[in-house]
């Protein structure tokens, strides 16, 4: 690697803001340590050693990971840890797009400081730095509990402790309890308690309306046997999950158990396994993959409480879960009731990110589902779901979900740059979002190159097995601009296994079907298409493929060309195919 020197005496610290770095050896916050793994630290030393210049990816990977073979999105996990501790001063972190990353703030050399210990701080020493970070930088949950996740790759994860008077009576609480280290290696039993922290920091910054038991109540039952009852009632517990790291041959491995508090009932275990590597990698894959099969879990058990109870159109979380219930059946007139129930859960808190953003996410199904009447109402309901989510970014700027759900917007809005760092912003925040890598693989393949989607789309698959449906389905849009209608059938009719219930699958199934000539099954597709979406015209369709690059809207004309032919129409006004693509517009 290049070396880029300060100058030429090694400073034994270096400044910048408000932190201290002691160069591959420790991170100081306003004289406390700061959570930092091996990893991380050794490429921000990297970075602000270098005063200023670029220093490439293969510089940085060859300093930090010498003779091994490294993917970028592990540098770029990384790199987006590093932003989060350092908070607002993450910002002198700046990216060279396609070529590496430079530090551009103020640094000073501190020569003859004091040397300090070069270990890990523990958990106490944690949670001195966390009052110390920047207020902008804690993600504002929306049960009014303020949730403060630094959940540094190789380093620990720490929360405050919430006060009865910043709890709001329908959050939901969460404990996780400290993971029960059953692997049979007694060295992992360290690992055991950091995925503990990290899981519970996921749970905080991932889910709606809800508070985490801190830190220091949920490690004071470690190791004891646990009446579920009598800790539910004493911690005013929505729900317990319970951890295990398994004995995994080659691989390493976790469950968790979530168990519904007020009933004691089990909702579900879940698992899921990472090869052994880099413990940094091992854990953030594992979080991953639990968490997100956790808030699936607990969504499914939601639907089905609420769906079973009676309404109550004063409460805001009863609107929103009847809305997301109703978006989920994908009905012709599920929209209909969607959107007032999310609009009344709006008229109750206008400045409720949580239902800014389903009123949104309403408005943006409305448009991906071809429900609307003509052009004008289609841009007429991405109009709104711009305002809101402009207004669920004022407020939180640090949720994914928000950034996520922009991506969306942007997408459908054919600002195809803008929804690529929308969701690179995702992952910038959430290296592992399922669904924010699943959006870029989706650019990837409106931008004209579907072969450098699979291997994001793969990865989607492997953090989050329940987003099978999407997955397939983009897949098999994949598949159709690679010309290869085989395998984007095959791909089509696993997602109609998933979810038969969306209009847009149906669409893709009849073309695909009529394309690889067998002409009656494609006119049962076409069938169902139209119960689930009598108004939808091959002019609709047209629509949404607006500033996408000319290989998508070719491999597009070719499946609404099969369309036509198996009876759906071209629309008004009346398109004719096109061999040249753009000349349709």
């Amino acid at each position: 690697m290049t070396k880029h020197p300060i100058s030429n005496v090694a400073p034994d610290e270096l400044a910048f803001g408000r932190f201290r770095l002691r160069p591959r050896r420790q991170l100081l916050a306003d004289g406390s340590p700061v959570a930092l793994g091996a990893k991380p630290l050794n490429i921000l030393s990297a970075l602000v050693e270098a005063n200023g210049e670029l220093v490439t990816k293969d510089e940085l990977i060859d300093q930090v990971w010498p003779g091994m073979v490294v993917e970028e999105n592990t540098l770029q996990a990384h790199i987006s840890a590093i932003r989060r501790i350092l908070g607002e001063d993450g910002r002198w972190i700046a990216t060279v797009p396609g070529q590496g990353y430079r530090f551009t703030g103020p640094i000073g050399a501190v020569l003859d400081a004091p040397d300090g210990a070069d270990i890990r701080p523990d958990h106490d020493a944690l949670r001195a730095v966390a009052p110390a970070l920047p207020r902008s930088r804690r993600p504002l949950l929306l049960g009014g509990a303020i949730i403060l996740v630094a959940a540094a790759v190789g380093g620990s994860a720490w929360w405050l402790n919430h006060s009865a008077a910043l709890r709001r009576p329908h959050a939901d609480r969460y404990l996780v309890l400290p993971f029960v280290n059953r692997s049979g290696d007694a060295n992992t039993e360290d690992f055991a308690d950091a995925l503990t922290d990290a899981v519970a920091a996921r749970i905080a910054a991932q889910t709606w309306d809800s508070e985490v038991v801190g830190h220091n109540k949920a490690f004071a039952y470690k190791g004891l046997a646990i009446n579920e009852a009598k800790l539910a009632d004493e911690l005013d517990l929505s729900y317990i999950v319970e951890g295990s790291l398994l004995p995994s041959a080659g691989a390493i491995e976790a469950s968790v158990t979530i168990v519904d508090a007020r009933t004691g009932s089990q909702i579900a275990t879940v698992s899921t396994r990472a090869p052994k590597g880099e413990i940094e990698t091992e854990r953030l894959w594992l979080v991953a993959g639990l968490v997100d099969q956790v808030r699936w879990a607990i969504y499914r058990q939601q639907q089905r409480a609420m769906a079973a109870a009676k309404p109550d159109d004063k409460d805001i979380k009863n609107l929103l879960i009847r809305a997301e219930i109703s978006l989920d059946e994908q009905s012709a007139n599920s929209w209909s009731v969607a959107a007032p129930l999310a609009d009344k859960a709006l008229a109750l808190d206008p400045h409720n990110v949580h239902a800014l953003c389903i009123a949104s996410a309403v408005r943006i199904q409305f448009v991906t589902a071809f429900q609307f009447r003509d052009a004008d109402e289609r841009t007429r309901m991405l109009e709104q779901a711009e305002a809101k989510l402009t207004e669920a970014a004022r407020i939180e700027p640090t949720r994914a979900t928000v950034h996520l759900m922009l991506g969306d917007l942007r997408s459908a809005q054919g600002r195809h740059d803008a929804a690529s760092a929308e969701y690179q912003r995702v992952l910038d925040l959430d290296p592992l979002n399922a669904s924010g890598i699943d959006g870029l693989a989706m650019e990837s393949i409106y931008g004209g190159q579907p072969e450098t989607a699979l291997p994001k789309l793969e990865q989607a698959r492997l953090i989050n097995p329940e987003d099978a449906y999407l997955i397939d389905g983009d897949l098999a849009i994949m598949h159709v601009t690679l010309g290869q209608d085989a395998e984007a059938l095959a791909a089509i009719r696993q997602a109609v296994t998933v979810d038969a219930s969306d209009p847009w699958v149906w669409m893709y199934l009849a073309g695909l079907l009529q394309l690889t000539g067998q002409h009656q099954e494609a006119e049962a597709a076409l069938a169902t298409l139209r119960r689930l979406n009598p108004g939808l015209t091959i002019a609709k369709l047209r629509l949404a493929d607006v500033n996408a690059s000319p290989r998508y809207r070719e491999s597009q004309e070719r499946l609404y060309t099969a369309l036509h032919e198996v009876g759906l129409d071209w629309g008004t006004p009346e398109v004719a195919p096109v061999s040249a693509v753009g000349k349709a517009d």
